[in-house]
């Protein structure tokens, strides 16, 4: 692997990361010599094997994953304004000895709104609290939605109610909001509403469920088959990209047979 630049994605659970299938189709694709793995690295080793990690030679790139995205911050010399207020990473560049981070998580949330022709107007739902659930709020304030509401298991994790027209709310609340929502995006691992009781949620709004293993996922399928339903896969492919960009110098095309092959490689249960 003499000068291949390499590039890693790194988390606790990254053996099941579809991010190395994404990146090496985009090398055969447009023919480059790179290379994309995975590390698992738990909590508390993190700090020690970063360090390791980031002095790797001819390492381009890091995608952080759970739950590594706010830790990560103290090992790298400098982020963007977009990462600094979201408080969070998920994309670290080295170049010149030097490393940069940012998020490109909530740039893919909006670059999937933006191809499936979301208008702004609508009124969000946003479920959970959690790191990515923070750049997706980023994305929603960025995309331009008037009107959002937060729902989360823990009351006191929520955002305050502010200027910016966000208002956090207890979980249970939700149920009141469904039928008025133009887009329900969800980021808990598990189906909340199933555990709400909520058996047939009604919304003519659309769904996207961050979660993509199963592809389908419980979510999904709670609501009507009248209902547009966007898969995680989206948002993976679209905060990949950027990262592509960065490490490679190429802003690849999330085509049709890259998500065919993807929706083959995620877990089907």
């Amino acid at each position: 692997m003499k000068d291949i630049k390499k590039a890693y994605v790194i988390g606790s659970k990254t053996s099941q990361s579809l991010s190395p299938t994404i990146f090496n189709y985009w090398f055969e694709k447009y023919d480059i010599r790179g290379f994309y793995d995975f590390i698992e690295i738990g909590e508390k080793n993190f700090n020690k094997e970063i360090k390791k990690i980031l002095k790797e030679k001819n390492l381009c790139g890091l995608n952080i994953t759970i739950p590594h995205k706010e830790n990560i911050i103290q090992h790298i010399d400098g982020f963007d304004r977009h990462s600094k207020k979201i408080g969070a990473i998920n994309c670290v560049t080295i170049k010149k000895n030097k490393t940069y981070g940012s998020n490109t998580d909530w740039i893919g949330f909006c670059e999937t709104l933006k191809n499936n022709k979301i208008n702004k107007k609508n009124t969000a739902l946003l479920i959970g609290y959690g790191g990515a659930a923070k750049a997706i709020l980023y994305g929603m304030r960025q995309y331009g939605f008037k009107d959002i509401h937060v729902f989360n298991r823990s009351i006191n994790k929520l955002p305050k109610n502010n200027p910016n027209r966000v208002s956090g709310h207890p979980l249970f609340e939700i149920e009141n909001y469904l039928e008025a929502a133009g887009i329900i995006v969800n980021t808990a691992p598990v189906n909340v509403l199933k555990k709400l009781k909520i058996k047939k949620p009604t919304t003519k709004g659309l769904i996207f469920d961050i979660v993509y293993s199963p592809v389908n996922t419980s979510f999904l399928k709670n609501f009507s088959k009248k209902n547009k339903k966007i898969n995680g896969l989206n948002m993976l492919v679209n905060q990949a990209a950027p990262c592509f960009k960065k490490w490679f110098g190429i802003t690849p095309e999330p085509d049709k047979k890259l998500f065919n092959i993807l929706t083959k490689a995620a877990p089907q249960w």
